[in-house]
């Protein structure tokens, strides 16, 4: 090869292609425009601070409800007197009564006192039916009109008919049974007549019934 070879120009290819200029992070904006640099993201922390404020704040007042229920339940086991805690919302705690003691509710009863039976009823003569009549028929060829008076009794041992009286035991006209079907003869001289039946019981108690008859 020899020296005397003339030497050739490289050329770059693309020659007319701008350069781009790097721009560092932050800096300034070129003058006369172009595009804005990218800011970088700003930072969670602030919101992160605001969050762990209000954790702890919720934190504190669960902190604060719980030591005050510990202290109820502990003061009210021991049997001694709570004393409220003021807190920023206040509960009302129901006041229990004590319940009375099995010796004052025994004194409260009045004593039993013993009670007397009556004694038993006493037995009276009674008429369980009763009838007579209230008229006597009488004319002129009849001198006396027969009247029928009929009775029942319980608990009589006697009896007995009576006229012109309302005790026909004092003053009897005849002894007659405790029940019976009883006639006798009105006189119609007389313009009226009392009749009684007197009824006795074994102890001595009397049970009269009176009707008085009017002629016709």
């Amino acid at each position: 090869m020899s020296d005397d070879q003339p030497t050739k120009r490289f050329d770059v290819q693309n020659d007319d292609a701008p350069t781009v200029r790097f721009e560092p992070a932050g800096a300034a904006p070129p003058p006369g425009g172009g595009e804005p640099p990218i800011e970088p993201p700003t930072s969670p922390e602030p919101k992160s601070r605001k969050l762990l404020i209000i954790l702890s704040i919720i934190g504190g007042v669960l902190l604060i409800a719980v030591v005050i229920m510990l202290t109820l339940l502990f003061a009210r086991g021991a049997g001694g007197e709570v004393t409220p805690v003021p807190t920023d919302t206040p509960s009302a705690t129901p006041s229990e009564t004590p319940a009375p003691s099995a010796s004052a509710s025994e004194e409260a009863e009045p004593s039993a006192e013993p009670t007397t039976a009556p004694p038993p009823a006493t037995a009276s003569p009674s008429f369980v039916t009763f009838s007579a009549p209230t008229s006597a028929n009488c004319t002129d060829a009849n001198p006396t009109s027969q009247l029928t008076f009929a009775w029942s009794s319980t608990d009589a041992t006697m009896a007995w008919f009576g006229v012109r009286t309302t005790n026909a035991k004092e003053e009897p006209y005849e002894e007659v049974p405790t029940t019976a079907t009883y006639t006798f003869d009105y006189q119609c001289s007389n313009e009226t007549e009392i009749y009684t039946v007197t009824l006795e019981d074994a102890a001595g108690n009397l049970t009269h019934k009176t009707v008085t008859v009017t002629k016709n």
